[in-house]
Parts: structure tokens; sequence; C-alpha cells
């Protein structure tokens, strides 16, 4: 879901609400969805060792409000979230509304399979998984020659059928791994277009006949 506007630096963060140690909602600024680079930026310079405590719950809160609106469609988003103008999304956040009561709800949902992802395989492919960022190869010439895409099927399978997970992480990481994968075909199509064959002067007079 592509929701690129072209719109400054400013327009292109929004506000979202997190719970507190005390309960309360609390306002926090993260990059609009379509702006990956944004969030990676955030976090490229964190050190391997601190990536955890607050470090990790507000990466974990990004990527959790960014999936959601990913996977939600536009009408069923809150206004903020939508390609609007700006002047229609600066009115006040009804938070007990049925739409900002189901957004905040699936937001949870993709909380809680982040951070069951994270416990239980290692950081750096757990975060390719979470941010559609595949490591592939340069021999990687199919996406079940990609270990990445691989490792993803087996932990689904795990989740599903020994683990028994519940509807909503099994959805939600269908969902992940269906994104998932059309990320690697995209970009291993310049690589399956970079290595045909050049024809021949045999295949030149075959094609002619």
């Amino acid at each position: 879901m592509n929701r690129s506007s072209g719109a400054p630096w400013e327009s292109r963060w929004t506000d979202i609400r997190t719970p507190s140690h005390n309960g309360k909602m609390e306002k926090m600024a993260m990059p609009m969805s379509d702006d990956k680079d944004l969030f990676n930026m955030q976090f490229a310079r964190m050190p391997e060792g601190s990536r955890n405590g607050a470090n990790v719950d507000t990466k974990v809160v990004i990527a959790a409000h960014r999936l959601a609106v990913d996977f939600t469609e536009e009408a069923n988003l809150p206004v903020r979230f939508r390609k609007l103008p700006p002047s229609a999304k600066s009115r006040k956040i009804k938070e007990d509304s049925e739409v900002e009561k189901r957004f905040r709800a699936n937001v949870m949902s993709w909380t809680q399979l982040i951070e069951t992802l994270l416990a239980k395989i290692s950081n750096r492919p757990a975060w390719r998984f979470i941010d559609l960022s595949p490591e592939i190869h340069p021999t990687v010439r199919t996406v079940t020659d990609c270990k990445d895409f691989c490792d993803f099927v087996d932990y689904l399978i795990l989740r599903r059928d020994t683990e028994k997970c519940g509807a909503d992480e099994l959805g939600g990481l269908a969902m992940l791994l269906t994104a998932f994968q059309r990320e690697i075909e995209k970009r291993i199509q310049p690589l399956q277009v970079a290595k045909m064959p050049e024809p021949t002067g045999a295949d030149d007079a075959q094609q002619r006949t």
C-alpha cells in the first residue's frame, strides 16, 4: 500500500498513541508508512548490544503501527493515516471511536506477533522479516533459492503446526510472508533478465523460420 505524497518532511510524520507505564495513552511521532527509509534511519546506527529496553520497545511500537497501516484498507484507518490533505487530518483524535479502537487492537496484534518473532529467532533475520527487507545473495534466481524466504516459511509452519499459535498471529504471519515473497520476486526479476542468454545465430534463423 503506497502512501507516498511527495509532501515536505514535516508532513510525513504522524502521531501514534502508545500505552505508558501508568496505563495512560501517550503520544509519540513516527514516520508515515511509505517512508520506510525514515524508519530505518532511526535505528541503523543503533549498536547491536543496545537493542533492548526502551530502544527495542520504541522500534517494536513503530514497526507495529507501520504494519497495521500497511495491511489495513484505507477506509478502515484513522484519518491521520489516510491520504488526505493536511487540513483534513488536523481534527482532534477521538480515542474512543470504533475506528481507533479497532486500529489499536490491530496494532496490539502486530506488537505481539513481532515480540514473539524476536523471542524465537535471531534478531537480524527477524527484523528482515518485519521490515520486508530480504537478504538476497547474487546466486538467488527463484524465491525458493532465498534462505530468508525458506526460514520464514519454516517459522510460520512451526507457529501454526507445532506451537498452535492463535488465528490473529497466523493471519498476520501469512500476510507478512506473502508481502515478503513479493518483495523477493520484485528484487530478483532484474537479476533474471540480466542472466538471460543472448540469442545465437542459429536461434535467430530458427525464429525466422
